[in-house]
């Protein structure tokens, strides 16, 4: 059988769009398949898209965000609707809007049950998936898979763990992979990252070091095989173990994203965040002082933000010398607490999928407009990641920082290219 794996492009520019980093749900479901001896390819739209007039397939999967969903129902409707597969993160928090485009649609995790629903042996319109228990089970993702110039990826994605503990207000992982945090062994993770020959490493799980006993083991595990040149996604709570964050140095970590989501105290818990401001300065004070470089990740939007909280966050930024930053619209992914509270309040006033993708706001400030709100962001942007900052670090030879802060600046230039007239925000109430 010839299947044909699809993750659509978002709309608008972003960090992961320039770096082409793929998702890894799709490759693990093409490796998997490929191993029964079906035919596989997987398209990234970022890395390459081909023509879909010409592409025949057996069966189609498409994988969904909220903010590709727009586009891979488009993408869907270019082929015959009983050859489609729909999966992924908004396909689960919206089974019944995606099932109107294919045979079945998959919520949550597909591995265990993607042959048999290749094969004909499930036959549901909506599948519910099987959380995987043992991820030492799943085979070494094939990137091979991927049809174009993998070359544009400059960061393989590598995934240790699934599930989150936490359970912040608008975040919708744990409606994708549980609350129950679910480990690969130190030594399976290594298999994977001595079995292929790796430039760069992004450790993808939410939490990189949520199980301390296994973290210590696997930092040994690639100090002893010299691995290097890797990130990964932490809470500021890592540093409170000095030892651990020590070793990460030691390791080869050269930089951390971090989700520190505001500066406001009211708003971190009302984000249900369980961390304080005095806390995130410590992170970042010993994250610098182990030589790891801080991305800095801030959720925009909360009930007491305003224009001032912006301007608050850039300060604090430039102060605490944040290295880069995604200064981010909350946005009501469908199936969150945030969603529920603001549907219910009425203020949501776009479902547009396509501006889900934390660039836009897409609801109604308590406290400003959302134009106000937006252009405040937009500002805080510009002045974060302007030339002039660029030029500054390439100056001081600070290479790495100086190319993200490039980056940066043309992806803010970009979208102001692609949003001039805010035209989503005409239906925005004032």
């Amino acid at each position: 059988m010839r299947i044909v794996f699809i993750e659509p492009r978002s709309t608008e520019a972003n960090v992961y769009s320039k770096i082409s980093m793929p998702l890894l749900g799709p490759i693990y479901l093409g490796t998997i398949l490929k191993a029964r001896g079906h035919e596989v390819e997987i398209y990234n739209e970022d890395i390459f898209k081909p023509d879909y007039s010409k592409l025949e397939a057996d069966l189609i999967g498409i994988s969904i965000l909220t903010s590709t969903a727009k586009r891979g129902y488009e993408i869907a409707a270019q082929f015959p609707r009983e050859k489609v597969i729909i999966g992924g993160v908004h396909a689960s928090l919206l089974p019944e809007e995606a099932i109107k485009y294919a045979r079945q649609v998959v919520v949550g995790e597909a591995e265990e049950m993607i042959a048999d629903i290749a094969e004909g042996r499930i036959t549901e319109p909506i599948v519910k998936g099987r959380p995987v228990k043992d991820l030492d089970s799943l085979p070494y993702p094939d990137f091979s898979l991927i049809k174009g110039d993998r070359s544009r990826c400059l960061a393989t994605p590598i995934s240790t763990s699934r599930g989150c503990p936490y359970d912040c207000s608008f975040c919708s992982v744990t409606k994708m992979f549980g609350r129950e945090y679910r480990f690969r062994s130190a030594e399976n993770v290594m298999g994977e990252l001595t079995d292929n020959n790796k430039k760069s490493i992004f450790f993808c799980d939410d939490n990189f070091a949520a199980a301390p006993r296994r973290t210590y083991k696997l930092l040994n595990l690639l100090l002893k095989n010299k691995i290097g040149n890797w990130s990964c996604q932490v809470r500021c709570d890592v540093t409170r173990d000095d030892k651990l964050l020590d070793l990460m140095s030691k390791a080869g970590c050269g930089s951390v994203c971090v989700g520190i989501e505001s500066i406001n105290e009211k708003t971190l818990a009302a984000y249900d965040k369980k961390q304080t401001v005095a806390q995130i300065i410590n992170a970042i004070k010993a994250f610098h002082k182990s030589k790891i470089k801080v991305h800095g990740m801030f959720v925009i939007g909360g009930d007491d933000d305003n224009i001032e909280t912006v301007l608050e966050t850039l300060k604090f930024v430039l102060k605490q010398k944040i290295d880069t930053i995604q200064m981010m619209a909350l946005t009501p992914f469908p199936g969150t607490k945030i969603y529920e509270d603001l549907e219910s309040q009425k203020r949501i006033f776009t479902k547009d999928w396509s501006l889900y993708d934390g660039q836009h706001f897409v609801f109604k400030p308590k406290l400003i407009s959302a134009k106000e709100l937006q252009l405040s962001v937009l500002k805080a942007y510009t002045e974060f990641y302007s030339l002039s900052r660029a030029v500054s670090l390439l100056l001081r030879l600070h290479l790495r920082n100086a190319a993200h802060r490039f980056m940066g600046y043309f992806i803010v230039k970009e979208w102001k290219r692609n949003n001039a007239k805010f035209s989503w925000l005409s239906s925005a109430p004032v």
